[in-house]
């Protein structure tokens, strides 16, 4: 069926219609556009309002955050110095800075920002770091500016134990917001985090690390300090002197020995004891059985004289050999032993300030280790002057110490010194206080592995029956490879032959030309490895002994000095595989032995 078509008025009049309604579609588009812009230009400049507001709250917390960093400096110097009026002031200082951090970032503005993609995660982020800092101030600052470090002083021959106590809980209280703070930090996701938050929350993340092995140790050391000091009943200690200038393994002959008792907390020393008050030196028979592996190295003298007993390197066997001299020609007690040489009673006395002997003498932290390890020998030329000199050493050094005279602070700077150097050692028949001093240079004892650590052990010891070790310097370079521990250990004797020509009897020994210095070398290498070679000076030499020790392979040799000069041994085990960073453990010397350990070999 067909259809009509339309006809030419039919067609005119939907023309018209066509034209009328084009132009009105025409007219909407601009609104609708328009309409659009408008609403997108209010969006940002809101956006761009909110965004200013956020900054500026940002700028805010950040610039109180500093504010804050800068008050916990100033309760530390306060701390330190004593003043707990400043360190309070400091402390709320801190806590109102922390506060006005935490409420920068608060706010509708600052909540609708943190639901943003990339920028939400970076607010968040400070957020998070405001409150773990105020969180900080409370339960951290606020407490450690009311440490009253005079509580671990010793004054008029006593400290406190319950002072202690209350001390331990304070760090107790610091230890927990210390670790709450990391917690929290942990949680903030940083896959998101723009460069410099991400680096401040690293950042703080890293020191709160730091510190949590900190506050451990002194947590630990705080809880077993009152009994130590004898809270629940006397404790004996032996302070055991070792002069460098005669070498051993642990550090010098040790001669002289300090008895002191500690009964809730006051501090009593007893009679001093010399090697002379030992009998029957150089039986054939040595004092106790000992370890058959240190007689093989280091020969049963050890046992047979007590000037040699620190041959061994490992505190627990010497202090066994000592136990037994003890027994029988003293007959008294003791809880622990703590060693110390003169380099570390240099460093008291930089806390003390210089004392004044009964001889007239004067000690300072300037002139203790060349007067008492080498001057002494001129000036008392008898072995009874010279314990008398030493004696009362021993009794002024303590004296001050425990007068109160010290500085806190600079009295446990200088323990922790000498006990990184070897130099103060401590063996204890407690548990607690043996599990403290584990793993560290004041036990001494060396890893017995080397997973965790690698350790190259050098050993020095006079041959000579002289004090002649004063004149000697050692220098130390290190390397580990999975194959193989190598040393090189140069030695250096600065004894001219003028010098050696005036030395007194005491000084020279019987038993060596004046300006000879015979010393035995004691190298000890990986834990399962072996010897591979040993030199000096570039020449093969036989070893005087060798074999396993405290589970590693050892060798010994003798390097003799003819007046000024130097002497240099390379020595190389093999190791029976990967092992931790190498570590040296060696004779503390008169001086500092510069060492460098390079984490491979060339």
């Amino acid at each position: 069926m067909s259809s009509t078509p339309p006809s030419r008025r039919e067609l005119r009049e939907q023309k018209a219609e066509r034209l009328e309604s084009e132009p009105r579609r025409r007219r909407i588009w601009p609104w609708i556009v328009g309409g659009v812009f408008l609403l997108l230009v209010v969006v940002a400049v809101v956006g761009g309002l909110i965004g200013k507001q956020v900054y500026d709250k940002a700028m805010s917390a950040r610039s109180h955050l500093e504010a804050a960093m800068t008050g916990v400096q100033q309760v530390q110097k306060s701390v330190l110095a004593g003043d707990l009026d400043a360190a309070a002031k400091s402390s709320a200082t801190v806590s109102a800075q922390t506060a006005a951090a935490v409420a920068a970032t608060r706010g509708w503005q600052w909540s609708f920002a943190e639901k943003l993609p990339v920028v939400g995660s970076n607010l968040s982020a400070v957020r998070t770091v405001a409150e773990v800092t105020d969180g900080l101030a409370t339960d951290v600052v606020r407490p450690a500016a009311s440490v009253k470090l005079s509580d671990l002083n010793i004054a008029n021959g006593r400290i406190d134990p319950a002072s202690i106590t209350a001390l331990s809980k304070t760090f107790d209280s610091v230890d927990t917001g210390i670790q709450k703070a990391t917690a929290e930090l942990r949680k903030v996701d940083k896959t998101q985090l723009v460069g410099p938050v991400a680096d401040g929350v690293t950042k703080l993340d890293s020191e709160l690390t730091k510190l949590k092995p900190t506050m451990s140790t002194a947590r630990e050391v705080l809880s077993v300090l009152p009994d130590a000091l004898g809270a629940k009943g006397p404790r004996t200690y032996l302070l055991m002197f070792q002069g460098n200038s005669e070498a051993r393994s642990l550090g010098g002959n040790a001669a002289q020995f300090l008895p002191i008792t500690v009964d809730n907390g006051t501090i009593t020393r007893g009679t001093v004891v010399s090697s002379a008050d030992f009998k029957r030196q150089g039986s054939p028979d040595p004092i106790t059985d000992l370890d058959p592996q240190a007689a093989n190295i280091f020969g049963d003298k050890i046992g047979r004289y007590t000037p040699d007993f620190t041959m061994v390197p490992n505190l627990p066997d010497a202090v066994r050999i000592l136990r037994a001299w003890w027994a029988r020609d003293v007959g008294t007690n003791f809880d622990a032993v703590l060693s110390i040489d003169p380099v570390t009673l240099s460093y008291i006395l930089e806390a003390t300030g210089p004392v004044t002997l009964a001889t007239g003498d004067q000690l300072t932290a300037q002139n203790a280790v060349p007067l008492l390890l080498n001057q002494v020998y001129f000036t008392y030329p008898t072995g009874l002057e010279q314990d008398a000199f030493f004696a009362s050493a021993a009794d002024t050094i303590f004296s001050a110490v425990t007068s109160g005279k010290a500085s806190p602070v600079k009295l446990i700077q200088a323990l922790f010194r000498a006990s990184d150097e070897g130099r103060l050692l401590y063996l204890s028949n407690d548990p607690q206080q043996t599990k403290l001093v584990d793993n560290s240079r004041m036990s001494g004892i060396m890893p017995t592995g080397d997973k965790e650590q690698s350790v190259l052990g050098v050993y020095l010891n006079d041959n000579t029956g002289s004090k002649k070790s004063y004149y000697l310097d050692m220098k130390i370079d290190a390397c580990r490879t999975d194959q193989a521990v190598r040393g090189t250990m140069t030695l250096t004797s600065s004894l001219t032959e003028d010098a050696a020509g005036g030395l007194p009897r005491y000084i020279k020994g019987p038993y060596f030309a004046a300006g000879d210095i015979s010393s035995y070398v004691v190298f000890y290498g990986p834990g399962g490895g072996s010897l591979a070679s040993i030199t000096v000076d570039g020449q093969p030499v036989t070893p005087m002994s060798q074999g396993e020790h405290l589970g590693r392979p050892a060798v010994k040799i003798e390097v003799l000095n003819h007046f000024a000069d130097t002497h240099t041994v390379n020595v190389e085990f093999k190791a029976p595989g990967p092992g931790g960073p190498l570590k040296v453990w060696t004779t503390p010397m008169s001086r500092a032995t510069p060492t460098t350990v390079e984490p491979t070999c060339k």
